[in-house]
């Protein structure tokens, strides 16, 4: 892993690749079963490998409302050079649209980061 938003990958003896970083958002309600959440995680890391992309770590959201985590997702964002986030579904974002739309314009714009939805709803939300 380097300080440029990518990792390097060995493909042959003579070829290296850059794999571009992403990392994880996900808001987790406090009644929902860690199994449940765990299968996720393992999912949204799945999906985003196979996106072409190397899975640095998650930011979990705890309390309804809350932006505390989305914040330092930025803040690691902008830190590591890394333009992309993977989420369960756009409503780990927010239940509202409107909202949606202000998180994702956010995310574009303080840290030219482009989302990857893995589908369009999940049993965690």
């Amino acid at each position: 892993m380097n300080e440029t938003g990518s990792a390097a990958v060995l493909d042959s003896p003579r070829t290296v690749r850059t794999v571009p970083h992403a990392y994880g958002y996900m808001r987790v309600p406090r009644d929902v079963e860690d199994e449940k959440v765990k299968l996720l995680e393992d999912q949204t890391v799945a999906y985003a490998e196979r996106s072409g992309l190397h899975f640095v770590r998650f930011f979990f959201e705890f309390h309804c409302g809350s932006h505390e985590a989305f914040e330092e997702l930025i803040a690691e964002l902008i830190r590591a050079d890394a333009h992309h986030v993977v989420v369960p579904s756009l409503r780990h974002l927010a239940q509202n649209g409107l909202l949606q739309d202000q998180m994702l314009e956010r995310l574009e714009f303080s840290a030219r980061a482009q989302v990857l939805a893995m589908r369009l709803r999940t049993a965690i939300e």
